[in-house]
């Protein structure tokens, strides 16, 4: 019976011995040197998903009645919504920006097209188009200065 409990206290030792030198083959041989495998996954192709580009937080910029340096962005659209008006410039992106400083004004008018646009025609034959326009009326200018021939 001593020689049954001796047996079996040897058989994990041995099993334990052996898994070491199948799966360490390091612990055989020490020249052999263990190299680590990738860790992650290798990730797919990236795509452009569809849904996720950035918003473009196209509105107007500036309230009516506010003060307005030259070169401000009054507005930014992607069609044309808002109509540049006096001192108003309009870029090809279709951008308003002021030309000079001032306050800014909205203000609802009706259209009056140049005869090769295709809204001439209607225009022409009594269809009121009214649309709002921006204008920027420009702060007077003070005589603080000299003519030359005064000095």
């Amino acid at each position: 019976m001593m020689m049954a409990l001796c047996a079996r206290q040897r058989i994990p030792a041995v099993a334990s011995a052996i898994s070491r030198l199948l799966f360490n083959p390091s612990a055989c041989n020490p020249a052999i040197e263990q190299s680590r495998n990738a860790s992650k996954k290798s990730g797919g192709a990236t795509r452009n998903r569809k849904g996720r580009a950035k918003p473009k937080y196209r509105h107007y910029r500036v309230q009516d009645g506010e003060f307005v340096h030259e070169g401000d962005i009054i507005a930014t659209q992607y069609l044309l919504r808002w109509y540049p008006g006096e001192n108003v410039l309009i870029d090809d992106k279709l951008t308003l920006t002021a030309a000079y400083d001032g306050i800014l004004i909205h203000t609802t008018e009706e259209l009056n097209p140049y005869p090769d646009s295709p809204l001439y025609t209607p225009v022409q034959n009594g269809l009121p188009i009214r649309k709002r326009f921006f204008h920027v009326i420009p702060t007077p200018l003070h005589g603080k200065f000299k003519l030359v021939s005064e000095t």
